[in-house]
């Protein structure tokens, strides 16, 4: 069967170069963590490490994990794990038409959890953001109750590998190898595959943000550059304020103004601006610099 290769781990952050320089498998898609910043597993610990994977051609899918025993949280664990996860998958961009993983690291009976108290999780997480988005990671006794009752619409299987009658009943949409780890830079990590059809179906979801100019861009000769800033010593060339600007106005941060086409957005980064990017981080949490950085980037251009 022709599957697609991706990888997850947990060590710390692999840029983009050094996934493009292994070549063991050609890795096309990754599984990260999220929901804890401060843990270094967690992407959302690298500021622009999710926009970068992304500009440079990776799909990149988001999972979320505190212990081995989440799922034994039922259905609050499940609604406070869920909120967790958007909350932090916000902050980095992450498109709402993507799904986000639920684990159970193990086999229930062997963790002490219920089945039912398990499905009671994912339909926590489901309850926020819906049943579609949820995705189910753990082993066949997760995957097939989440399967047969509709708790999760995305899988994600560990263990000994499905048959092709199980990908063909789509017990699970992803396979994490569980017959040793490979070695990408010196790092140890996971290799996933997903099977036909499913990473056409989710990059049809993702919607394309324009690459973030200073860093991929090369810009002013620097490979990572400071936050685009009011009046800033690198100030942003007018086609990416405007871009800026009338995603301002599409998104309701610019009082008054609803054409994203008017002349409010001229391309100049002056104190009108500075105000709607300060309206905008205020909805999404963020500190109210002004300054565009690339998570606040990410998260306005999706």
């Amino acid at each position: 069967m022709n599957v697609t290769h991706g990888a997850d781990y947990s060590n710390h952050e692999l840029s983009p170069t050094e996934l493009d320089a292994f070549t063991g498998y050609d890795i096309r898609f990754l599984i990260r963590y999220i929901g804890y910043p401060e843990n270094p597993k967690c992407i959302s610990h690298y500021p622009g490490a999710y926009q970068r994977h992304i500009n440079a051609g990776r799909l990149v899918l988001l999972v979320i994990e505190n212990g081995t025993t989440d799922a034994a949280g039922g259905h609050d664990g499940g609604v406070a794990m869920a909120e967790r996860a958007l909350e932090d998958a916000g902050s980095i961009g992450y498109p709402d038409s993507l799904p986000i993983f639920f684990c159970a690291d193990g086999w229930l009976a062997d963790l002490g959890i219920p089945v039912a108290t398990a499905m009671s999780y994912l339909d926590g997480a489901a309850s926020v953001m819906g049943t579609t988005r949820t995705g189910a990671y753990g082993f066949r006794d997760f995957l097939q109750a989440a399967r047969d009752g509709g708790h999760a619409g995305w899988r994600w299987l560990a263990g000994t590998p499905p048959t092709n009658s199980e990908v063909a009943q789509e017990l699970t949409h992803f396979y994490q190898w569980n017959g040793g780890t490979i070695s990408i830079n010196g790092m140890a990590a996971e290799l996933d595959w997903a099977y036909p059809g499913v990473l056409d179906a989710l990059h049809q979801n993702a919607p394309t943000v324009p690459p973030w100019p200073l860093a991929v861009g090369n810009y002013f000769g620097l490979i990572t550059g400071p936050d685009v800033s009011h009046g800033g010593f690198y100030p942003l060339e007018r086609p990416w304020v405007q871009l800026i600007q009338r995603a301002l106005i599409r998104k309701g941060f610019v009082p008054g103004v609803t054409d994203p086409g008017s002349g409010w957005a001229d391309g100049i980064y002056q104190e009108p601006t500075l105000q709607a990017v300060q309206r905008f981080q205020a909805s999404a949490g963020h500190k109210q610099t002004g300054n565009i950085g690339p998570g606040d980037w990410a998260l306005l251009l999706s």
